[in-house]
């Protein structure tokens, strides 16, 4: 069985560029990840992304795209369209066993598997979605009265797409504001309620109210189901705790990208992250390299002196 450098889970913005980095730093890396395709949520993003230096207005599926066609081009290992079930400790580093048998062994190991939306404690239902994305971008809201639950970018981000597509009322319910100020300018004050609110959800009334659509938008949480059963040391915020260098509290397994959340998240932090933790690696094995080359050089000097002695 082949012993890859770094076993890499998550093929979105940290993932593709931690395996780039270390490819090109002479490493041999595999990305695994559940989609037919690299760019996480990028696949699924309606969006443009104007906060990408070089990538002005591109929609998400043409960053996935860059991403995926990067891979190819570089002959990255990939191993696509697999789901990673579990991780444990190996004699070689890790081993990680995946949905349909295969068994991958690593001597490091990168969890980049992202985030998903946080919930609140409410199901979706017709008429309630959670997280932002494609199904809030597809939603007709010609004519419609909707709620908004969160503070956050996504919160004012939404309420403008509903109110471009037509919404009669939209409203934004949030306990605090953690919206840029200049996003909550936007907001007519009178549909700003800020404090404690009550949701009724099966009936979609928010503080007495029926609404014909409720979004909640909550932020993200790190995917529990990415850490693949390892007891590895979470934020009290629900991410991943790193070290600067992004190592978690397991020794040689790092966390990159939203799932670590070490900076606001976005496609450009998490690819910083990649790079970081790619370089770390690279530390980490050449060192590793060199010691074994100084114990096989001790032990063929030991070997010389004794047959000289004898």
């Amino acid at each position: 069985m082949s012993v890859f450098d770094a076993l890499i889970v998550g093929a979105g913005p940290a993932g593709t560029s931690c395996a780039l980095w270390l490819k090109q730093l002479g490493f041999a890396p595999v990305l695994v990840d559940s989609q037919n395709r690299c760019g996480g949520l990028q696949l699924s993003n309606p969006y443009t992304n104007t906060w990408i230096a070089t990538s002005s207005n591109a929609w998400g599926k043409d960053v996935a795209n860059a991403m995926h066609d990067n891979m190819v081009q570089h002959r990255v290992e990939l191993r696509l369209g697999r789901l990673a079930r579990t991780a444990c400790l190996a004699p070689q580093g890790f081993r990680v066993d995946l949905d349909d048998g295969q068994i991958l062994v690593g001597r490091m190991l990168v969890l980049a598997g992202g985030v998903v939306p946080k919930s609140g404690g409410f199901a979706a239902r017709l008429g309630l979605l959670i997280g932002p994305g494609p199904e809030v971008a597809s939603t007709d809201f010609t004519g419609a009265e909707v709620a908004i639950l969160g503070g956050g970018d996504s919160a004012i981000e939404n309420y403008r797409l509903a109110k471009e597509r037509g919404a009669k009322v939209v409203h934004i319910f949030a306990r605090s504001l953690r919206a840029r100020q200049q996003m909550v300018e936007s907001v007519s004050p009178m549909d700003l309620h800020i404090g404690q609110y009550d949701v009724q959800a099966h009936t979609r009334l928010v503080n007495g109210r029926t609404y014909d659509q409720i979004l909640v938008l909550y932020g993200f949480e790190a995917n529990r189901k990415s850490l693949m059963g390892l007891d590895i040391a979470l934020r009290p915020d629900g991410f991943v705790a790193t070290a600067p260098d992004c190592e978690t509290s397991m020794n040689g397994v790092f966390a990159v990208g939203e799932i670590a959340q070490r900076a606001h998240p976005c496609c450009a932090t998490a690819m910083a992250d990649g790079v970081v933790a790619a370089k770390a690696i690279q530390r980490r094995l050449e060192a590793s390299a060199a010691t074994r080359v100084a114990n096989t050089v001790r032990r063929l000097g030991g070997a010389m002196a004794r047959a000289v002695a004898t």
